[in-house]
């Protein structure tokens, strides 16, 4: 640590670390060197009778000058104010040094003493101070030295140069250790900021990895709500969204709050300037950004009511984009999974048109006019209610294969080739038709709703040859290559020209049907057929790259 920034007037304590880590050895390694000339002088004294004038006022100085030691030395209160008035301590420790001199003749051993206040005062002062400091203590050295009834030239000289050359090398020493006290202490800072950044994007990779594994909306906003909570150690945490089709200065919304928000507690109103301003005394608000436009807010409010540290805001603000991009993914996935539904639904309008309710209103018909016909020709009638209701179990068959159809389980590409098997098997069970199916290449990998998909086009496809094909062999296929999976089902049938226009009576709306379920596959539909020629309709799917497969 570099000697501390001081008020001119005013005495420094510094902090307790350095007091404990380096100041107090260096002083109780001080005071032991200064105390044994002590003694030994004393020693010398009591055996020869010269040296030290009056040896009981020699003992009882050099009595106070360890006290003083000892009383700034041990952590106390007493400590703790001489550190406070340095001025106060350095004065009398200084005086007494100059009083235990004085009493010695002697002046080899007895000025180590005066080292002590300087170091000290090296804790205490910057160099300017502590240099004038040092040359007012040989002064005072060599004021106890005369004192003390020495006028030789040399009895001054060699203290002089020799223990001033000792200070200035004790005092570099001090500073060099504070310095590096405070290296330390700044090595250590930067590792413990290191090592909590290091654990905030762990925790911030594993949070990211759960907000996309999960396409649930609800979902997703509960979880951005928690984990913002739980990396700021917030009290709670709200997710505000605007509505899609707004713009960015549009009122927000409450989404999400954890723990749930209070009965009576806002829900919404607000626009994001508004919201930031709200809680700028005890909280934050960080924007949900994403493809450029402000989607939303993450609110977060401190623990137990306190202030969150404005700092947070940027080390949170990466969070908060992967926050944004998992709930635009949440929304655009419900966006899809609602045309997938509106488009299932058309479907299933279009096909309850083309068959069921054809095949009813046919019912119908015939039961109308086998009951006009009852009494006039009894033997037409009773042709029509035969009719009727052969094309009653025709219908009923087709409601049996559209619930068959929809019933199907969710797949995926381990269980498709599977599934079609089983799907040739029962067709020609049904059917009579000789059905058959193969698969080429490396095992299909595919996700669920993609390997459903495709296996209702299959189910369709051979539906449709079942009403119009008239064949008489069919054959189901898959193969993968080039990062792509082929499904396709062939027939030797009637054929049709696919350019031609079809109405839904003659089942014009399989192809359109087909194509739909191709693409919510991700892939895209090819018909070849001609007139007489059969049919072969094919479903290319990329297939996505490995390990992506959910």
């Amino acid at each position: 640590m570099s000697a501390p920034t001081q008020q001119p007037t005013a005495a420094f304590a510094p902090p307790e670390h350095d007091r404990a880590a380096i100041g107090r050895p260096v002083m109780w390694v001080a005071m032991l060197t200064s105390s044994l000339p002590c003694g030994l002088l004393l020693l010398l004294a009591l055996l020869s009778g010269e040296l030290i004038r009056n040896t009981g006022a020699y003992s009882l100085l050099v009595g106070l000058y360890i006290g003083l030691l000892l009383l700034i030395d041990i952590p106390s209160r007493a400590a703790d104010w001489l550190w406070r008035h340095m001025p106060v301590f350095l004065v009398t420790l200084s005086l007494v040094c100059l009083a235990v001199q004085a009493q010695v003749a002697e002046s080899f051993l007895q000025p180590t003493i005066f080292l002590i206040p300087l170091i000290y005062a090296a804790f205490a002062y910057p160099g300017r101070r502590v240099a004038l400091f040092g040359a007012g203590l040989l002064g005072l050295m060599n004021l106890g030295i005369w004192l003390g009834g020495q006028d030789h030239p040399i009895a001054f000289l060699f203290p002089t140069f020799g223990y001033g050359t000792f200070m200035g090398f004790t005092y570099a020493f001090i500073q060099l250790s504070l310095q590096q006290s405070a290296a330390r202490r700044e090595a250590d800072r930067l590792a413990a900021d290191l090592a909590a950044q290091r654990d905030y994007l762990a925790r911030l990779v594993a949070i990211t990895a759960t907000l996309t594994r999960d396409l649930d909306l609800a979902t997703v906003l509960e979880q951005v709500a928690a984990a913002g909570r739980s990396l700021t150690h917030a009290a709670e945490a709200r997710v505000w969204l605007r509505d899609e089709h707004e713009d960015a200065g549009a009122p927000l919304q409450l989404a999400a709050a954890v723990p749930p928000a209070a009965q009576g507690a806002p829900r919404g109103g607000e626009t994001f300037e508004q919201l930031s301003a709200r809680v700028a005394g005890g909280g934050l608000a960080l924007p949900l950004v994403s493809r450029g436009a402000t989607i939303g807010a993450l609110e977060l409010a401190g623990a137990d009511g306190g202030p969150i540290d404005r700092a947070e805001a940027s080390r949170l603000q990466p969070f908060a984009d992967a926050a944004a991009v998992a709930i635009e993914n949440a929304r655009l996935y419900e966006q899809a999974r609602l045309s997938a539904t509106l488009a299932e639904r058309n479907r299933l309008a279009r096909e309850l048109h083309d068959t069921i309710a054809q095949g009813l209103t046919a019912v119908t018909m015939q039961l109308e006019a086998a009951q006009r016909g009852f009494e006039r020709d009894p033997a037409r009638a009773r042709t029509r209610v035969g009719r009727a209701h052969e094309l009653a179990r025709a219908t009923l068959g087709d409601v049996r294969q559209s619930v068959w159809t929809l019933a199907a389980p969710l797949i995926d590409g381990g269980t498709l080739g599977a599934a079609l098997g089983e799907l040739a098997d029962r067709f020609a069970e049904r059917t009579g038709l000789p059905t058959s199916y193969a698969h080429s290449g490396p095992p299909i990998v595919l996700g669920h709703a993609a390997a459903t998909q495709l296996l209702r086009v299959a189910q369709e496809a051979l539906q449709n040859i079942e009403k119009h094909a008239r064949a008489s062999s069919v054959e189901l296929g898959t193969s993968t290559a080039a990062g792509e999976l082929r499904v396709w089902v062939r027939d030797d049938g009637a054929g049709f020209d696919p350019a031609a226009p079809r109405d839904g009576a003659s089942g014009g709306f399989g192809l359109l049907s087909l194509r739909e379920r191709a693409h919510l596959a991700g892939g895209a539909l090819h018909v070849e057929s001609a007139p007489g020629a059969g049919a072969r309709v094919t479903v290319t799917v990329p297939l996505p790259p490995a390990g992506a497969v959910g």
